[in-house]
């Protein structure tokens, strides 16, 4: 379903701030499953999503999406196929906008658009019934600014207008780690009931290691620019936190006395 080869980016090539982002990655991801990313800062894991997504141009490499070659394709064009949760909650919604207003952009996304009564009675309907299972209580407040929301409340809408319409990919940028940890694991839950339902194909990054290796199929961990372990099945199933960090350390080379210092 999304096929990357070879994928390379640097970044201020040439000077004294060269930064080799992705080095020579490739990856693989079956439809339907669900694969967490983890590493330290700086290990490539949201400039992987950055390229997939075609935030940048890549010096060399192939992105493919559902055998459809992206590599080339702006932004906006690779948007038919992917939707995106960034960490912070003000960058998925339209905050002057009222929260019936975004659902209605992203239930029309990829619409011709028409001089038409924007928002119908039966969307609405739609909207509520969407909006109750989120257990937020938004459904009685469509009319509602989503400046007045909460972030765990703008983050949780943020991902229901993620996957109004299914998309080929879904990418899901730390999108828990800006909210208190109450709100986290609340959305976090959402995410799992979402994403299984629709049977998403997922990629997310994550700092925190229960959820690297409790939450979806696959666990990918990224160290200087390359994936440098994909742990799966039983392996993943059986693994513990410690285990996770012995791997790391076999696999990078690199030692570290706690995973604070490596995830935070």
């Amino acid at each position: 379903m999304l096929n990357v080869q070879n994928l390379v980016k640097i970044f201020n090539k040439g000077s004294v701030n060269e930064k080799t982002a992705l080095d020579n990655v490739s990856f693989n991801l079956n439809k339907g499953e669900f694969v967490t990313i983890i590493g330290s800062n700086g290990a490539g894991k949201s400039s992987f999503l950055n390229a997939i997504a075609g935030n940048f141009p890549t010096d060399s490499g192939t992105v493919i999406i559902s055998d459809k070659n992206v590599t080339n394709l702006p932004q906006y064009e690779r948007a038919k196929y992917i939707s995106r949760v960034y960490q912070d909650p003000m960058s998925g919604t339209a905050a002057t906008m009222t929260i019936e207003e975004n659902l209605v952009m992203a239930l029309r996304r990829g619409e011709k658009r028409r001089l038409k009564l924007a928002i119908r009675n039966k969307d609405k309907d739609f909207f509520r019934q969407e909006l109750r299972k989120l257990g937020l209580g938004l459904e009685e407040r469509l009319t509602t600014k989503v400046s007045l929301l909460s972030g765990g409340q703008r983050q949780a809408l943020t991902l229901l207008m993620a996957t109004f319409k299914e998309p080929e990919l879904l990418l899901l940028d730390e999108h828990t780690a800006a909210l208190d940890p109450k709100t986290a694991e609340k959305v976090l839950q959402l995410t799992c009931d979402v994403t299984k339902e629709s049977h998403l194909t997922t990629l997310m990054i994550t700092h925190n290691l229960d959820q690297a290796l409790n939450v979806g199929d696959r666990t990918i961990m990224m160290h200087e620019g390359r994936i440098i372990l994909d742990i799966q099945g039983e392996q993943r199933k059986n693994a513990t936190i410690n285990d996770l960090l012995k791997m790391f350390e076999n696999a990078s080379g690199t030692h570290f006395h706690t995973d604070r210092v490596l995830f935070s």
